[in-house]
């Protein structure tokens, strides 16, 4: 046994450290970072362990992060027993056998890759069997668990599992682990530590998920789910069934088509049945009256594993921390997978989400009075039955069938089937009036409906021809998205924002503000992409997709017109990748993307599509095989934004332009054992370069010019407490402004009215048992006024919050 311990200089850890925390260190630490590799290569594997005695539990998951290899096993397997810990240089077969020592487990490989975990057993004497090893790394896969903070696979930005070193564009992924240690009070809040991405408060609905994209805002529509479009404008989030939320930053429209992908896309991938039996039961208390519990559980439903489910569902009630709100939503989804053989294998998933939604969380005027009120402050009026919120409900089908060829491709069908219904009666803020302090409102009932039916046709594989490999993804695409609402309003009672008087009441009749409508598409797609590998470190990726959109919309009114209208576009993508050694890519990418434009000119003919084009260069590098750093400088311009004909101002062209230039700057991994860092910087300018109403130069609603973000997990077996964890991050964002144009004055709005710059820190404590943990997060501990925007309205946040879980699994 090698018992050669590394001797740790805590002086040169804390400056490395700190290179890292301002972006310097990939610059200074290449050629260490190289020699490390050229030295992992000569010795055929060995690598350098640091793990200690403690919770075998916490053990293995050290030992997955460190090997960069998936553990499987039920968690009680491991519960309440003791490891020896490995400390050295060792192969992984040497080091796992380390830690399993005389502790009844052993460990088996699967045909898949990667380790079983199995209670050993009892020969006739008591005494326990040698565990035996046989190494096998399973590699992670686009849908598999992110160990740690750094992912390595995506297939967000290609549709196919291709390695985030190889995709020439930005994606980052933020994994079920990275979720729970973040613990945001609403899931759209880990965009605080996000480069280039930032939370935006959909007024229409706050349970949805929404952000800006590279400084333009998406109104939720930027939203997928496995690899599906939806709109997120309706669509409700849970994150127990969530394995990692991705961003792809820039145009999507290669692979996504048209609509809320211009500027990027956010895709939800979803938890799939695993062979190995796990059920986690979660239950929380928190500020704002939360109460919640969550269950996850998968396994196999027969001896061979080839029937396997997962099961997730949650139950939350309050936790809306404005005043006089009171709500609750239950989420359950059960997805089955099916091997119907050795290449076939069929998916089901299903899901449903009933949420009982109180009135609105406050939606503030653009004016500096309402930065003076209390963020918690409650504007409407919630104890009146026509401002206590309504219902929304959501049902969802997803079936994926994929087939292996002889010939090594994969045949893929999927389908796809979203309902959304809701409705919403609230009192809503319409103007203020700074001399009498008072807020005039109104009844908002609206009661809509979103329906998705999307198949998707795909074809991918690798090919060879003379020197160069390829990697193919052929599709077709077909979708039909339906919209509708009805908008109704009366008069209620005014508000002084500085002396609140609850309740009121009407004071006009419920009439229609506009008559309502349902409106949808059509779209036939194909697409094509090939990743090319040319040796000797270069590689290329071109794509494109030609959509053809069938768009209609009709008023409910009798007599009413239907407007249709034809949309087609070519979405072409090329990128290019160098990668002079294992650890480091620089790449470079052009592509772009379109999204119809509603409505006629002038004449009655349609608007040419808005579109988009990015040009990014960046570079992907590994310090260590467990840490990696990302940086992207990016270009991005819209074109044929609809804005005012000066001819005719009653009417409109689509002649605006819009550009958003920036750098973005992130680290994602482990600095050293026991130390998980999730770091990200950008900046980013976002302002009108052509319009006939906005003045060239505004910038863009929202944005912040910097954002920075940092996060920390510290496990404290250093000193002992293996089992011990903290959690420490703080983020900051420039001010903003709050609306276009940057400065008007109007019923709405005042002069000058900008998004103050605010300082978020956050901070978490955990301890973990192995079949049980409990976790105290703690959210803006400063009580920071923070505020986000919305086209021109802005929405506070909570204020100081805390949140204790406790989990168990059996």
């Amino acid at each position: 046994m090698n018992t050669f311990k590394p001797r740790i200089k805590p002086l040169s850890g804390l400056i490395h450290a700190a290179l890292l925390g301002i972006g310097l260190g990939a610059g200074i630490y290449s050629n260490v970072a190289h020699a490390q590799a050229t030295t992992q290569t000569s010795t055929q594997g060995l690598q350098s362990y640091d793990i200690p005695a403690g919770s075998l539990g916490s053990a293995l998951e050290q030992f997955a992060r460190t090997a960069g290899v998936n553990l499987s096993y039920n968690p009680a397997l491991v519960a309440g027993k003791q490891s020896q810990g490995a400390q050295g240089t060792f192969s992984k077969q040497t080091a796992l056998e380390l830690i399993l020592g005389n502790t009844g487990v052993e460990a088996s490989a699967q045909q898949s890759g990667g380790f079983v975990l199995r209670a050993a057993p009892v020969r006739s004497g008591g005494t326990l069997p040698t565990v035996s090893v046989a190494a096998q790394v399973e590699q992670e896969t686009a849908t598999s668990p992110v160990i740690g903070y750094q992912a390595k696979q995506s297939s967000t930005a290609t549709r196919s599992d291709i390695a985030l070193r190889d995709t020439p564009q930005s994606v980052t992924v933020i994994g079920e682990q990275a979720i729970k240690d973040l613990a945001p009070r609403a899931l759209d809040e880990i965009a605080d530590y996000i480069a280039g991405v930032d939370k935006e408060a959909v007024q229409g609905n706050p349970y949805a998920l929404s952000f800006y994209l590279r400084g333009f805002n998406t109104a939720g529509a930027a939203s997928a789910y496995n690899g599906f479009r939806e709109s997120g404008f309706e669509t409700p989030q849970s994150a127990v069934n969530i394995e990692r939320i991705e961003f792809l930053k820039g145009p999507a429209s290669v692979l996504y088509g048209g609509a809320g992908s211009l500027s990027g896309l956010v895709n939800i991938v979803t938890k799939r049945p695993q062979a190995e039996t796990s059920r986690t039961i979660e239950t929380t208390v928190g500020s704002f009256g939360l109460l919640g519990t969550s269950l996850d559980s998968t396994g196999s439903l027969n001896e061979d594993g080839s029937v396997r489910y997962r099961l997730t569902a949650d139950l939350q009630k309050d936790g809306f921390f404005a005043e006089q709100l009171s709500g609750n939503s239950t989420m359950v989804s059960p997805v089955l997978a099916w091997d119907i053989s050795e290449d076939t294998t069929v998916e089901f998933e299903l899901l449903t989400q009933n949420i009982d939604r109180p009135g609105r969380e406050p939606f503030f005027i653009r004016h500096p009075d309402f930065f003076k009120i209390p963020t918690d402050i409650q504007l409407g009026d919630p104890t009146n039955p026509l401002g206590a919120g309504g219902k929304l409900t959501r049902d969802l089908a997803r079936v994926d069938f994929t087939h292996k060829l002889e010939n090594g491709w994969k045949f893929r069908q999927g389908f796809y089937a979203n309902n959304v219904y809701s409705d919403d009666s609230t009192i809503q803020g319409t103007s203020y009036d700074a001399t009498t302090n008072l807020l005039t409102r109104r009844v908002r009932q609206v009661a809509s409906y979103d329906r998705s039916r999307i198949s998707q046709t795909e074809l991918s594989g690798i090919a060879q021809t003379g020197t160069i490999a390829h990697n193919w993804l052929a599709g077709f695409e077909f979708g039909k998205i339906t919209t509708g609402f009805n908008f109704r309003v009366a008069p209620y009672t005014p508000l002084n924002i500085f002396n609140p008087q609850y309740p009121g009441q009407a004071t006009g009749p419920i009439v229609d503000l506009i008559p309502g409508s349902d409106s949808g598409s059509n779209t036939k797609a194909i697409y094509v992409q090939d990743l090319m590998d040319f040796g000797n470190g270069f590689k290329a990726l071109l794509g494109g997709r030609y959509d053809e959109l069938e768009s209609f919309s009709q008023q409910r009114s009798a007599g009413s017109a239907k407007t249709e209208t034809t949309d087609s576009a070519f979405s072409p993508r090329a990128g290019l990748v160098w990668q002079p050694r294992d650890d480091v890519s620089y790449y470079t990418s052009w592509s772009k993307s379109f999204t119809p434009n509603n409505g006629r000119d002038v004449n009655g003919n349609n608007f040419e599509p808005q579109e988009g084009e990015q040009f990014e260069v960046g570079v992907k590098y590994d310090l260590n095989p467990r840490l990696s750093i990302n940086a992207a400088v990016f270009d991005y311009t819209r074109q044929n934004v609809v804005t005012t004909d000066p001819n005719n101002p009653t009417f409109n062209i689509a002649v605006g332009e819009q550009k958003s230039q920036g750098i973005e700057f992130e680290v994602f991994g482990e600095v050293m054992p026991g130390w998980e860092v999730i770091a990200s910087y950008n900046y980013i300018d976002a302002k009108i370069t052509q319009d006939n109403r906005l003045p060239v130069g505004d910038q863009l609603t929202g944005v912040p010019e910097n954002a920075f973000g940092l996060f920390n997990k510290f496990n404290l077996g250093r000193f002992g407490l293996s089992r011990w964890s903290l959690t420490a991050g703080v983020s900051y964002a420039d001010a903003r402004v709050s609306g276009l144009p940057n400065d008007p004055a109007g019923p709405l709005t005042a002069a000058d009215v900008e998004l103050p710059s605010y300082t978020k820190v956050d901070a978490g404590v955990i301890y973990d048992a192995g079949d049980w943990s409990v976790r105290l997060s703690g959210g803006n501990l400063t009580d920071e006024a923070i505020y986000d925007g919305y086209i021109s309205t802005f929405a506070p946040r909570a204020g100081r919050s805390f949140n204790l879980t406790y989990s168990t699994n059996f």
